[in-house]
């Protein structure tokens, strides 16, 4: 297994892991519509081609023994609507593990990954996250970690919206 910081030329490798992963995972809450028009808006080559590229964000993608991509990780600066949340702040924005590779540990490996990057880039800050309110196996594992739930706010998925969580971690 190899962790990697994703390149440009990875993007279709990414994206299609991240469309995956997502509808793997959520799919079944959103009519076909409202999910394909999400995946082509948060997963589109020219929007992950931005997000590779811009220094404040911290990557690592997971390749299994043959390169497949199994897993992936993105840090950023911290932006969820919270009153106390800042830019100065770090952020897990997308933490996902192939449902066939859960149970293996990687999502652990990945969420150490993340607080020691948001440790060394924001030293003393809060760190944050955002998780479906339903989601309880992740809520578990943000809270083994030592996130505390501070709020909650909608995430649109086409025109489905979801209740989320706002997770905060504080130093």
């Amino acid at each position: 297994m190899q962790f990697i910081a994703p390149t440009i030329d990875q993007i279709p490798q990414l994206q299609q892991l991240m469309r995956t992963t997502f509808t793997e995972t959520f799919g079944h809450l959103y009519p076909p519509a409202d999910l394909a028009s999400y995946l082509d808006s948060a997963y589109g080559s020219a929007r992950l081609a931005t997000e590779l590229a811009d220094p404040r964000n911290y990557w690592q993608l997971v390749l299994d023994e043959s390169g497949a991509a199994i897993a992936y990780l993105e840090c950023v600066p911290a932006h969820l609507p919270h009153a106390d949340c800042r830019p100065e702040h770090g952020e897990i924005e997308r933490l996902y593990v192939l449902q066939s590779q859960q149970g293996r540990g990687l999502g652990r490996r990945l969420m150490e990954l993340a607080l020691n990057h948001l440790s060394d880039r924001y030293p003393g800050a809060p760190q944050w996250l955002g998780v479906w309110s339903e989601n309880r196996k992740a809520q578990g594992l943000y809270r083994a970690y030592g996130f505390d739930k501070v709020g909650e706010y909608t995430f649109p998925v086409g025109e489905t919206e979801d209740h989320e969580f706002i997770f905060c971690r504080k130093p």
